[in-house]
């Protein structure tokens, strides 16, 4: 019988326990005893507890990961700034007061890029106030005369059909359309106009130092006219090009052998054989190279002087080519021609010409060339 009370009071005590732990564990989580009965607490708290625990622990894991992942990266990071201290020149220190503090390259990277972004609002900003634009013509032709193919200049005219033509054209083909045979000539195209007028464009001669900019219309008057206009090497065999005065440097260090010195304002004997096409004259204080051209014919010999040099080039040179043979005497008085690209046979328009008994009674041809600078 006691052992049977015993065991009673055992049961009693341990269901006791355990409604405390569930009833206290219930109390805690949830602000107050349960209502509900022992069983329901008990079994609502062995499913609940173990999965809250599982949770947190995976989210302390996670927080412990994401914690030694950033010593990591910061350790690494610390050894890339300290890899990137500027060595002691200029351009890695900065000066503070008296002293010369180093800046790390990445400060540097972050100023020239915030440096650049503003250059390049600030260009973005000047496109829009000048309202310029870069554009690539695909057909150049477009802007030449259908007629007279040269580049098309104010004024520009059209007839009922959009067909234009310069005005020169115009005028040439008795204001009838070559293309639709509707009068042209007397109402301007106003939108190709406008066209010509924006446009501006680079001297051909750009690659030759040329840094004129230039509206359409003016762009072949100016090369023309402009001083760098490339020159050739006058020397047989030579493929040397560039302006006038670099072409005269390039001849006094290679060439200047073959070639007759001469000077401004003074009396030469030249000597030329009567099967010799040429003779450069070079002059020995200004950088300009002349040339004696020499044809034989039936008739006799033809002879004058170009220069070599822009053909609108400012200074221009007068000669004179006086030949004698003891009875007789022949002069030619005339202007030096400029011309950049001379090659034996190019045509000569002014000339003198020395009868052909002349030229067969000496061996060789005497020449007298005095060259002046025409003011």
């Amino acid at each position: 019988m006691i052992r049977v009370n015993h065991s009673s009071s055992s049961e009693e005590e341990e269901e006791m326990a355990r409604f405390s732990v569930g009833r206290d564990e219930h109390d805690n989580d949830e602000g107050g005893p349960c209502n509900s009965s022992t069983s329901v607490c008990k079994r609502r708290r062995t499913t609940a507890g173990p999965f809250s625990r599982g949770v947190v622990i995976r989210q302390q894991e996670e927080v412990e990961e994401r914690e030694r992942e950033r010593v990591v990266q910061e350790k690494v990071e610390e050894e890339a700034e300290e890899e990137d201290w500027g060595s002691e020149s200029e351009g890695n220190f900065r000066s503070s007061g008296d002293r010369r503090v180093p800046v790390r390259e990445s400060e540097v990277l972050r100023e020239n890029r915030s440096i650049s972004g503003e250059s390049m609002y600030q260009n973005f900003e000047d496109s829009i106030i000048n309202r310029s634009i870069s554009v690539t013509l695909l057909d150049p032709d477009v802007l030449d005369c259908p007629i007279c193919f040269e580049h098309l200049c104010v004024p520009v005219f059209q007839c009922g059909n959009g067909h234009i033509a310069c005005a020169p054209c115009c005028i040439k083909i008795a204001n009838k359309c070559p293309s639709c045979c509707l009068p042209i000539g007397y109402n301007r195209c106003r939108a190709m106009e406008n066209v010509l007028e924006s446009l501006k464009v680079s001297c051909v001669n750009n690659r030759y130092g040329c840094k004129e900019i230039l509206n359409l219309s003016k762009k072949t008057d100016h090369e023309n006219a402009c001083i760098y206009v490339p020159c050739f090497c006058p020397s047989h065999g030579c493929d040397f090009i560039g302006t006038s005065a670099k072409v005269y440097a390039h001849f006094s260090k290679k060439h200047a052998s073959s070639a007759e010195h001469i000077s401004f304002n003074a009396v030469h004997p030249i000597y030329i054989e009567k099967d010799q096409r040429y003779i450069i004259l070079q002059m020995r204080t200004e950088g300009i190279l002349f040339i004696v051209n020499h044809a034989s014919d039936r008739v006799g010999s033809a002879i004058n002087i170009i220069c070599v040099g822009q053909a609108r080039q400012k200074r221009r040179f007068s000669y004179k080519l006086v030949v004698t043979d003891g009875e007789s005497s022949f002069k030619l008085e005339s202007v030096a021609e400029s011309v950049p690209n001379w090659s034996e046979d190019s045509p000569m328009k002014k000339f003198l010409v020395v009868p052909k008994d002349v030229v067969n009674s000496s061996a060789r041809l005497k020449l007298d060339v005095l060259i002046e600078e025409k003011e």
